[in-house]
């Protein structure tokens, strides 16, 4: 997180917890909303029901698909720590659960981020929150997690982008947090991971980004590593996630300055601007925003994180694990470096060279061109 300004003032207490709870019951309202009328397929509706299942005594990934149990053509995708997260609102109707999750995570990250000033609110308006809000994922709650290291334990409610966050911070702290909530579960339901994972041979559309067309060049953020920005951004890469905006929303942790935080929004905003436009009835609306994805989240995220040096607070035994793979890429990226300004400096010396014989050619012309115009002496 950026330091204050010396110029500004940071936000008090007060004020920020008073613009966090109105973050909290807007978003929260929005989400409830969302939920109540169905407007789109709800992934919160899933994980609500499956936690009722639980508390009720029935695992809920076994149970027969198309029943008054389990009304939902698809099966439980989500790890039991998922549902152990939601067992305190379980009680509410879906739709007030569903905005009490949401409007305490986008709450929490409201406080997070205000710590240095307001201009980190920003990254609300991103359409990955909104995205969000709407269908019910877990993201906002994950981004919080990313900000709040108190919050570490709930990586583990969605362990592939959980995984981002635990690199974000890279301390034991959260990760050891996260894996006693995985044995906490395990201890509830003990079948519940292999059931777990026979449900997700199932799940199709969830590409690593760095496997699509536009993903290879996601790994030059290896060259990164030391910052908490590109190991966010190099770990969400290699794994699974649906390509819809929602799921990257952590990648906006990639900013640090204004302006960064403006261009990695801006483009988010755009790139969904340009989905929907594209869009024809019929069209598979979550296939069509892959590449959208790419161009407009990814790509940006990896301009901002390669636009500084690789340096960081990098614990010790992250060091001693890369330094055998990294510094060969930072070597070659040093070398590749000293040829692209060799060579840009050769070109502008060319450039001065060939501008210098181009002026003499211009001025003997031109000095021809007055003697041929001058008017012969009588």
């Amino acid at each position: 997180m950026p330091a204050p300004s010396p110029h500004s003032r940071p936000p008090t207490l007060g004020a920020r917890l008073a613009v966090a709870l109105a973050v909290a019951l807007a978003t929260g309202a929005y989400a409830a909303g969302c939920l109540a009328t169905r407007q789109v397929a709800s992934d919160f509706e899933v994980w609500w029901q499956a936690t009722r299942l639980l508390a009720a005594g029935v695992d809920p990934y076994t149970v027969e698909r198309f029943t008054r149990e389990w009304p939902f053509d698809g099966w439980l995708f989500y790890p039991l720590p998922a549902l152990l997260a939601t067992l305190p609102v379980a009680w509410l109707p879906m739709p007030a659960a569903g905005g009490v999750v949401a409007g305490a995570s986008c709450g929490a990250i409201a406080w997070a981020v205000t710590g240095t000033g307001w201009w980190r609110l920003t990254l609300l308006l991103h359409p990955g929150v909104i995205l969000a809000l709407k269908v019910g994922q877990w993201t906002p709650l994950l981004t919080a997690a990313a900000l709040l290291p108190a919050l570490g334990a709930l990586a583990a409610v969605k362990p592939t982008l959980g995984l981002g966050v635990l690199a974000y911070r890279a301390r034991w702290g959260p990760a050891l947090a996260a894996a006693a909530f995985l044995l906490v579960s395990v201890a509830v339901l003990p079948t519940w991971p292999a059931e777990w994972l026979a449900n997700l041979e199932r799940v199709e559309g969830h590409p690593a980004p760095i496997l699509t067309p536009m993903g290879a060049v996601l790994g030059l953020a290896v060259l990164r590593w030391r910052t908490p920005e590109g190991r966010l951004l190099l770990t969400l890469a290699c794994v699974p996630q649906l390509l819809f905006f929602a799921d990257q929303l952590p990648l906006v942790l990639v900013a640090r300055t204004r302006r960064e935080l403006q261009l990695v929004v801006g483009a988010a905003l755009a790139a969904t601007v340009g989905w929907g436009l594209t869009l024809a009835p019929g069209d598979p609306y979550v296939a069509r925003a892959g590449a959208w994805v790419m161009a407009g989240v990814y790509l940006p995220a990896l301009a901002v994180v390669l636009r500084r040096p690789n340096r960081g607070d990098t614990p010790a035994w992250l060091e001693a694990l890369l330094a055998g793979v990294a510094r060969p890429l930072e070597r070659a990226e040093r070398r590749a470096g000293e040829a692209a300004a060799l060579a840009w400096r050769r070109v502008r010396r060319a450039c001065a060279r060939g501008a210098g014989a181009a002026a003499g050619g211009c001025g003997a012309a031109g000095a021809g061109a007055s003697s041929a115009g001058a008017p012969l002496p009588p």
